[in-house]
């Protein structure tokens, strides 16, 4: 079988892959969701009446065992348009035919294939909880480590003024707390199961059926969901947290790429990829895909909302079009954050070079802190203005910003007691404290 996505690709498996959450998402979990669904299903009709116990508990037990290659789904999935009415011929096949007769028993195909990616998306999700724990505790730590290290923060690619560098690693970290909020959020809505029958009343289940659908969600340990068919917004709102979460990623690996850039060399990565040609470069390749993953799930966000345009009942041109989309988000998103804690664990955080970025320019990076120290002692106006003119001066020659401040004005500025202030002054202490008490402790 040829590989056409990268995410699948032996070609880009180390860049691209990601074993754990391949397992989690590939064929044989599918099936074996699907198999699983169908175990349950029957066990849940028997508890409520509707089939024959001893039907049942063989219906389980064979769907718990039976392996179905997908290759021997693929004829009837392409016939069918969905893999469901293969798998449930497989399934009776390995039953004798009074208990066969009871498979999948008033449910369609939809059910189960939709209950099965549920599942799917649990064991991922669970996936995700672990590394988002792993990725803010690394981040957490970096924060903690730099509390007491100056940088020069930068608006719209500029120097603008310094700031504390630790608290510029704890604004990395503050969303992916929300992120974590918010998949705790969406998870009761999202983790349901789906059980309504062919046109979403499930009246081939009879006066039972309620209770069939509220003991299949106990089985699985899932929400009792009503009829979903056609109401998509749960896998939306999946797909949304997915594309924040590598959006989250991604401006953070935009941060690096910058800071790497060897003008700035503010950090480096010490598994950095090189050149063929020229050896004195380490590409960023982990912050490179934490932007790139960014990009492509973005993109697919729109994709899945207009899957949430389905007409009737049930579309099958809509809900073929979320399994082309949400499956490779899925992906990007496992990919991201593999990536993200891969650069965490090899960064370099150079403080000397930035040290030496603020003193670029001979101060002017401190002219802010300059006009307001300054303010204390004339109209705020006239100290904008003779600092506007200092730095003017200080960019075009050699003498630093303060000295020229002096010799206008007389004040000698305390360049120690403004970097300190600069570290810890404002709300810098009070918010970077803020958000790793949020993380936990150390």
């Amino acid at each position: 079988m040829f590989s056409i996505s990268p995410f699948d690709s032996s070609l880009f498996r180390e860049l691209l892959s990601d074993s754990e959450a391949a397992r989690l998402l590939g064929d044989e979990a599918r099936i074996s969701a699907m198999l699983t669904t169908e175990g349950e299903l029957a066990l849940a009709q028997a508890d409520c009446g509707l089939i024959p116990r001893d039907a049942a508990e063989a219906i389980a037990r064979t769907a718990a065992t039976l392996t179905v290659p997908a290759i021997k789904l693929a004829s009837g999935t392409g016939a069918a348009g969905v893999p469901v009415p293969a798998l449930v011929r497989a399934l009776k096949q390995a039953l004798p035919e009074e208990q066969a007769r009871w498979v999948h028993f008033g449910a369609t195909s939809q059910d189960i294939v939709d209950t099965a990616l549920v599942l799917n998306c649990r064991a991922l999700l669970m996936l995700f909880e672990q590394r988002l724990a792993n990725l803010i505790s690394s981040l957490a730590a970096l924060a903690r480590t730099h509390r007491h290290t100056l940088t020069a923060g930068r608006t719209r690619t500029q120097q603008a003024v310094p700031m504390n560098f630790g608290f510029k690693v704890a604004n990395w970290l503050a969303p992916l707390l929300r992120q974590q909020e918010r998949l705790q959020q969406l998870k009761p809505r999202l983790l349901k199961v789906q059980l309504a029958g062919a046109v979403g009343t499930l009246a081939a289940m009879g006066e039972q059926a309620p209770r069939i659908a509220e003991r299949l969600a106990e089985r699985l340990a899932l929400a009792p969901g009503r009829n979903w068919h056609t109401q998509r917004d749960s896998l939306v709102e999946l797909a949304d947290w997915l594309s924040m979460t590598t959006g989250v990623l991604g401006k953070m690996g935009q941060d690096w790429l910058w800071l790497s850039q060897t003008e700035v060399g503010e950090v480096t990565f010490s598994n950095g990829g090189g050149s063929s040609t020229m050896p004195q470069k380490c590409n960023p390749v982990n912050a490179e895909m934490l932007v790139a993953m960014a990009r492509h799930n973005a993109g697919l966000t729109g994709q899945m909302h207009q899957a949430m345009l389905q007409e009737h009942e049930r579309s099958g041109s809509a809900w073929a079009q979320e399994w082309l989309v949400l499956p490779t988000m899925l992906m990007a998103t496992a990919v991201g954050l593999h990536h993200a804690q891969e650069a965490l664990d090899h960064l370099v955080v150079n403080t000397g070079r930035m040290q030496a970025n603020l003193e670029l320019h001979n101060g002017v990076i401190f002219a802010e802190a300059a006009t307001f120290a300054l303010a204390r002692h004339m109209p705020r106006d006239q100290a904008a203005d003779l600092v506007k003119a200092a730095c003017q001066q200080a960019l075009t020659g050699q003498q630093h910003l303060f000295e020229l401040i002096r010799e206008q004005c007389g004040h000698q500025l305390d360049l120690a007691q403004l970097q300190q202030h600069l570290l810890e002054g404002g709300a810098t202490l009070a918010w970077f404290d803020d958000i790793l008490n949020a993380a936990g402790p150390a």
